[in-house]
């Protein structure tokens, strides 16, 4: 089973996870390869993300090819989100009970290396099974490795047996053999989100809904880690990150460094 924490009173006050709390969290993710962290982005701003992306991204949805995304299955594609409006807002892209968490696994220094959102359309079969690309060396001591790479996804519509959601292999990201196992297929409510590992295998269940489900997709990884999904030989006008000058300069400075690699829109 995959670990589900929300925030208590007392953590909500303060605005951060306790101790207790993240030393919890990362015992889990480590076992498991993934987490549930509910209720840590207000409703308000889930909706307004949803409406913007709907009003502004609805070319990509025609179901034809675009220069600046690329399809990641049938019917299924990676959008580039820029961070402005309504996406600019830190609780997205800087989470103060995220944070904690991913510096947990990812140490001091980690980066976001994109920032876009992974869209389902209606009819949207399932997604092969596949991991994100975590994979440093072939002869097997990446089971045994630290998380180089963690991918957050904050569903813009409930993830869920209708919609589609994300179906996991637990234990994947350090035993092979968990593939024989069965996948779970966590239902992740709007303002909730889900984490996991990089290496861990999972998969994007059908949207049998007449909607297109948006996931916001966000990589945190170590410095020196390159998301492998913007490979220029992929699609070379898409880019991972993309922000003003005019934003970046009005961050804080820890925000600044998150967002380092942010390239201007």
């Amino acid at each position: 089973m995959i670990l589900r924490i929300a925030p208590s009173e007392a953590e909500r006050a303060a605005d951060s996870l306790a101790s207790e709390t993240i030393e919890q969290a990362s015992r889990s993710f480590r076992l498991n390869g993934a987490l549930i962290v509910e209720n840590i982005v207000d409703a308000e701003i889930i909706a307004e993300a949803r409406r913007a992306f709907g009003e502004g991204y609805s070319r990509y949805l025609d179901g034809s090819d675009h220069e600046d995304a690329v399809y990641v299955g049938i019917r299924r594609l990676l959008i580039t989100i820029k961070l402005e409006p309504p996406f600019d807002n830190p609780r997205l892209f800087a989470n103060p009970y995220l944070l904690p968490l991913l510096r947990a696994e990812l140490d001091d220094g980690f980066v976001l290396g994109a920032f876009g959102i992974v869209c389902s359309l209606p009819s949207a079969p399932s997604q092969n099974r596949h991991h994100d690309g975590g994979v440093l060396f072939r002869s097997g001591i990446d089971y045994l490795l630290p998380a180089t790479a963690i991918t957050v996804g904050i569903p813009l519509l409930e993830m869920n047996e209708v919609h589609g959601t994300t179906a996991l292999w637990p234990g994947s990201h350090r035993d092979g053999g968990r593939l024989k196992e069965e996948s779970i297929n966590p239902i992740v409510r709007e303002g909730s989100c889900m984490l996991w590992d990089f290496r861990l295998w999972h998969a994007g269940t059908p949207n049998r809904s007449a909607l297109p489900r948006p996931l916001l997709y966000l990589t945190y990884c170590r410095p020196w880690f390159l998301e492998p999904n913007f490979d220029k030989w992929i699609n070379p006008k898409q880019r991972p990150l993309l922000a003003t000058k005019n934003f970046l300069s009005s961050l804080s400075e820890q925000h600044q460094r998150l967002l380092v690699r942010a390239q201007d829109v």
